[in-house]
Order: C-alpha cells, then sequence, then structure tokens
C-alpha cells in the first residue's frame, strides 16, 4: 500500500508472492511497488508534515492513543497471518508477535512529554576563558522531518512500532518499508493507522526490489533513515545517506560472543546459548553467534548443551508444542546448515 498526496493509496497490478516459512505455501501476494511509486509515498510525507508538526504534543499523543486502541482490537485477527508469513512458531506469535510490545509501544509514546528540557546546572571553575560560574543549558525537541523507517524480518509489527510511534509523537511524518520477506501484517497496520491519521502522515511502501529502499535513502524528501538490518547494508545507507546529509539512526548486524570462564554460572551461560535455537529460531539480535569457552569446563559445556537440546522440540510451527520452527527463507536455512557442514567438515580432520 502506498499514498499519493492526498493520502489516497496508490493502486499497482504488480504483485509478488510471500511464502510461509513453515510449509512453503504462498501465505498471500503484497505490492510490488516502483521507485516512481515510493517518489510518491515521500512527496506526500513532505507534503503532510506542516500541519502535522503544528499540532500540539498533546494532539498528536491522541492520535496515538486511539491507534493503540484501534490496532489492539484490529490485531487480535492477525495472529494466523503473522504466524504464517513468519514462520514463527504459535507461542512467539501470539506472546511477541503480536500482543504485548508491539501495542504497548504505541501506549508508551501515547503519553504526552515536554519538548524542551532544561539541564541540571554544573560548577564550572575560573579560567583563562571565563570567571566561575555555574553551566546550564536547555535540550530542545524538534522533529527531523520525513522519517523513512526500514525494518527487518523477524518482529515486523514491533519493529515498525519501535519506529514510528516516538517518530509521530515528535511532530514527524513516516514512510513504512517492511520487509520483504513479511509485509502483509505491516500492510493491515498501515490500513488502520490512515484511518485515523491525516493524509500523508504515516506511508507504507512494499516491495521486493533494493531499489525502493534505495529511493528513499537517496530521496531528498526524506530527512532522516531509522533502518534495522544487516551492517552491509547499513554501510551504504551511510553512503548515500551521507550524500544528502540525513540523519541516521541504525541497529546493524554484530558478532556477538558470550564468554565463558573458567567459574562461571555454567546452566546459565548454557541458558543464553540455548536463545539461538529457541527464541524465535535464533532470528533475534539478542542471540549470542559464538562462544568463547575456557578449555577447562569446555566438556561439561557440550554436555550441558546436549542435554538441553534434547527438551527443544522442532517442528511444525503451527503446533503449539513446537519450540523451534523454521528460518525465514530458504535462502536462510542453506546458509546455516552451510554453517553447521563447515563444521563437521573441521571436526573430522
Amino acid at each position: 500500500m502506498e499514498t499519493d498526496r492526498r493520502g489516497e493509496e496508490i493502486s499497482t497490478s504488480a504483485h509478488y508472492d510471500i511464502i510461509d516459512p513453515n510449509t512453503t505455501g504462498i501465505v498471500g501476494k503484497a505490492p510490488e511497488a516502483t521507485v516512481q511509486q515510493t517518489l510518491q509515498a515521500a512527496a506526500a510525507a513532505k507534503e503532510a508534515l506542516p500541519k502535522w508538526k503544528a499540532l500540539s504534543m498533546d494532539e498528536r499523543c491522541t492520535y496515538i492513543a486511539k491507534a493503540a486502541d484501534a490496532l489492539e482490537v484490529a490485531s487480535a485477527e492477525w495472529v494466523d497471518l503473522v504466524q504464517a508469513e513468519t514462520g514463527a512458531t504459535m507461542r512467539i506469535a501470539k506472546t511477541m508477535q503480536v500482543a504485548g510490545a508491539f501495542i504497548d509501544r504505541f501506549r508508551y509514546y501515547s503519553k504526552s512529554f515536554e519538548m524542551n528540557q532544561p539541564l541540571t546546572p554544573v560548577y564550572s571553575a575560573a579560567s583563562a576563558l571565563a570567571p566561575e560560574s555555574l553551566i546550564t543549558g536547555n535540550v530542545i525537541r524538534q522533529p527531523a522531518g520525513v522519517v523513512a523507517c526500514i525494518t527487518p524480518y523477524n518482529f515486523p509489527l514491533v519493529n515498525v512500532a519501535g519506529k514510528i510511534a516516538p517518530a509521530l509523537a515528535m511532530g514527524n511524518t513516516v514512510i513504512i518499508k517492511p520487509a520483504p520477506q513479511d509485509p502483509l501484517a505491516v500492510i493491515k497496520l498501515g490500513e488502520v493507522l490512515n484511518s485515523i491519521f491525516p493524509p500523508g502522515v504515516v506511508n507504507v511502501i512494499v516491495g521486493s526490489s533494493p531499489d525502493i529502499g534505495a529511493a528513499l535513502v537517496d530521496s531528498s524528501d526524506v530527512n532522516m533513515i531509522s533502518f534495522t538490518g544487516s551492517s552491509m547494508v547499513g554501510a551504504k545507507i551511510m553512503e548515500s545517506g551521507g550524500k544528502t546529509m540525513k540523519r541516521l539512526l541504525m541497529e546493524l548486524g554484530g558478532k556477538g560472543a558470550l564468554i565463558m570462564t573458567e567459574d562461571c554460572d555454567i546452566q546459565a551461560a548454557v541458558g543464553g546459548i540455548a536463545s539461538v535455537w529457541g527464541f524465535h529460531s535464533g532470528q533475534i539480535c539478542t542471540a549470542p553467534t559464538r562462544v568463547i569457552c575456557h578449555k577447562s569446563i569446555y566438556e561439561e559445556t557440550v554436555a550441558t548443551l546436549k542435554a538441553t537440546s534434547e527438551f527443544m522440540t522442532v517442528g511444525d510451527a503451527r503446533e503449539e508444542g513446537t519450540l523451534v520452527g523454521p528460518v525465514i527463507t530458504e535462502t536462510h536455512r542453506d546458509r546455516v546448515e552451510s554453517f553447521i557442514s563447515q563444521e563437521l567438515m573441521m571436526a573430522q580432520k
């Protein structure tokens, strides 16, 4: 779904299939936006900006509170859709993908706060540049402008909420660009928000081509990029966004090591390691990607990991008892399996 300058939906005849990671069947079809439609969404957001940021904080927060109420009702019907397009287990889909943090983030930012915040005075000793004095200041919050919110596939609704709710509260207009693998629930979110917010304040652009994300980064109508994803893409955004002096807020990938010292609590450490498998199949930012273990506790750690893994039910993500389901795409699965194959080959040498 994309909107024009009047906040009306821009239709497109091009669509692409959204695949269920659990069954590999087709969940639905998503619109395949063009670069031109992406630029139209950016123009709509820019046109809506002056009136939106001119509203008081209380007025903007009232809109966000209404959105939270409407989304809480509407999203109750989205669990099966989100489960199907993300491949999340039913436990994760019900408690974290749709409920919980998703709505909580809208509610948190529906509470008005001061745009200006005085800083605590600090003492400054006399120097060659100034006499002895108290120094203070004032933080003045102002909207950045049009904010493009580019989100990852692991928690589509939660990630969108965490980006757009504070941006809207501050007086920014937003363009949501969800991950191409699972945008269907985000499209529904956009429909709800567009029934509440003034035209052009919230825009959703969907597509499988990297060109539409690049168009947002390059657009002179976009003032800020909020991106969660890989370091490689983040580096490209930083390079391109710098040409138009965009503000950048990015949460990127990394190599989080879990370090086990010889006197560590092995059971607690293994609980953290096991989150790689047990929490949304490891598709989370907090999952450790490697373990650095002291050799004196290596054998015990491996044995504890093995015992823990035997209690983790791997299977159909739609079954209530399943703890470990699929990863988002076949490409991601093949990448994980290649790591395992490499380690097995190294172990045989």
